[in-house]
């Protein structure tokens, strides 16, 4: 189970700490800064299968994501080294995750155009470690050193496992090749196989619209393309009545049907036969992704969903709270969300962990 986030310098975030339990809520209102969570796991997610760097460039670069709240513009008018760093130079992003006692932890800022074997854009990796407390004291099992990795085996020596690495490349993606450190291959499979679900595209021209062959697929994608392949596999594989019953419990009178010709269908109580996606509502589309998401066969083992209630009428959000509840008893679950409503539905009946945001100086904070 993932225990522990940290994050530094990331958007509004300039140094947050939070506590995960098997089902945590981070509520707070639109802009505050919910998603700078949710997308700093995401970034973790992307260090372990080594597009750290690449999805730090889709979001516009390391000069568009560090912190650059007003405290931080305080300090640059008082501090000659903070106004180099608010010109760029040095500025900073950290990032680390605590799992089963073992921490993974990056520090990632630009390329010296000087001294560094980097290209403009790439984010570099500065320091890399995996470190476990035991006994009261931290112990390296991990570290990074420039192009350089070193892992303890299982002799309890540290030795060299990577000595080509570029900048921009993280040590946990590779370094978890080698079958002689097993503590950082269950970190990178820790990370790597969670999964985040954002907003499902359900425009006319979405693949989630599109019928496509049904091949048994145990958990849905992070888009959502597979959606009905998912449901067809549990409908398949599996007593499907607990999936019928999420169904019914959001659109009473409602079923799943299987069938060569449409695949996965609705049947709605009120009409003779069942809607392929092809016709059905934005809303029921995304809602069936979710149950997609969180019925699946063999759910991963943390899943982050972020403002599920987005699109959904409010009729939706006692059921949404009632699928997401009774997954977390599967698997774990962070959900990011502004709805009120749904929190305190998961807390009074699913015992969640509920995180309160707000922001102060345009830095986001737990209250």
């Amino acid at each position: 189970m993932i225990e522990h986030l940290q994050i530094e310098g990331y958007r509004s975030i300039r140094s947050l700490h939070l506590d995960l339990s098997p089902l945590t809520v981070v509520l707070g209102a639109n802009g505050v800064g919910k998603t700078n969570i949710y997308r700093g796991l995401e970034l973790l997610h992307g260090a372990s299968t080594g597009q750290l760097s690449r999805m730090i460039a889709a979001e516009g670069g390391l000069s568009s994501i560090v912190w650059a709240g007003q405290a931080w513009r305080q300090a640059s008018e008082q501090d000659t080294h903070a106004r180099a760093r608010r010109q760029g130079q040095g500025r900073t992003l950290k990032l680390a995750v605590t799992s089963d006692g073992t921490t993974y932890g990056l520090r990632v800022n630009g390329p010296n155009p000087i001294s560094d074997a980097a290209l403009p854009n790439d984010a570099c990796i500065r320091e890399e470690t995996l470190t476990l407390l035991t006994r009261g004291r931290s112990v390296k099992l991990m570290d990074r050193k420039g192009p350089a990795c070193f892992v303890r085996n299982q002799d309890g020596r540290m030795q060299e496992a990577l000595s080509d690495l570029l900048l921009s490349e993280t040590a946990l993606s590779r370094s978890a090749e080698r079958a002689e450190a097993p503590a950082v291959i269950t970190m990178q499979r820790t990370l790597a196989r969670a999964r985040f679900y954002h907003q499902f595209r359900t425009d006319v021209g979405s693949p989630l619209r599109q019928r496509r062959p049904d091949l048994c697929t145990t958990e849905l994608s992070s888009d959502g393309e597979d959606w009905a392949a998912t449901l067809a596999t549990v409908m398949l594989l599996a007593e499907d009545v607990a999936l019928q019953e999420a169904v019914n419990d959001a659109f009473p009178g409602s079923s799943l049907v299987l069938d060569e010709e449409r695949g996965v269908s609705l049947q709605l109580p009120e009409f003779y036969r069942p809607f392929a996606a092809a016709e059905l509502s934005d809303g029921l589309l995304r809602y069936l992704c979710l149950i997609a998401a969180l019925r699946s066969h063999r759910p991963p083992e943390f899943i982050a969903l972020n403002e599920p209630e987005t699109s959904l009428n409010g009729d939706l959000i006692d059921p949404l709270a009632r699928l997401i509840g009774e997954a977390a008893q599967r698997t774990q679950i962070l959900v990011v969300t502004h709805s009120e409503r749904l929190a305190e539905m998961l807390d009074l009946d699913f015992a969640a962990d509920i995180v309160r945001l707000e922001k102060q100086q345009g830095e986001t904070r737990i209250i």
